[in-house]
């Protein structure tokens, strides 16, 4: 009951945001994206190693990443960074949404790219997507709400057969949308 009241005002949120925003849309190819805001479930340990790796592999690329992560938790160990974070219960509100600190330093940054490798519908994760002041936003498809500019639809990979062993989690998601990144060929 409860879920269905939070899932109900962050809907009323997405349309007032939607006809409020007036951010500007566009494809932006892996080459061309400097800036990348990377969301992530975060793993109970909040050790995060493939989260970690793909950091290294997107600095390596020379990209400015900020990886923000969410877990279902009421404290975490791991310490608050400029550039990494994880984010928890106490960090967010009654509904989910996170405490203004957090949107006010969200707003305040600008980013070429945002992923999210969220295979869960979180609502906080879905409140940073929403507001994240991004040229291009992608993620997987996990509900009608429309936030992301480009996404990957894991319903009809995971439907392809059972010949498919793969894991649907964060790599394999980062991977799939970063083929597509580098594939799709603009004349931009």
């Amino acid at each position: 009951m409860f879920e269905k009241i939070i899932r109900f005002f962050f809907q009323n949120r997405v349309k007032s945001h939607k006809k409020e925003d007036v951010r500007e849309r566009r494809f932006v190819s892996y080459e061309n994206a400097r800036t990348i805001m990377l969301l992530f479930e975060s793993d109970y340990t909040e050790k995060n190693p493939e989260i970690r790796r793909i950091i290294q592999a997107l600095n390596a690329d020379g990209k400015r990443v900020m990886a923000w992560g969410y877990i279902n938790k009421k404290e975490v160990t791991t310490a608050i960074l400029p550039d990494f974070r994880i984010l928890h219960q106490k960090d967010t509100d009654f509904l989910q949404k996170p405490r203004e600190s957090f949107m006010r330093e969200l707003d305040e940054a600008e980013f070429d790219l945002l992923i999210d490798l969220s295979v869960n519908e979180l609502i906080p994760m879905q409140y940073l997507t929403l507001y994240a002041k991004a040229a291009c936003k992608t993620g997987v498809r996990k509900n009608d709400y429309q936030l992301y500019d480009f996404m990957i639809d894991l319903d009809s990979i995971a439907n392809q057969g059972e010949e498919n062993i793969f894991e649907i989690d964060a790599p394999f998601i980062y991977n799939q949308i970063i083929f597509y990144l580098k594939s799709i060929q603009t004349s931009d």
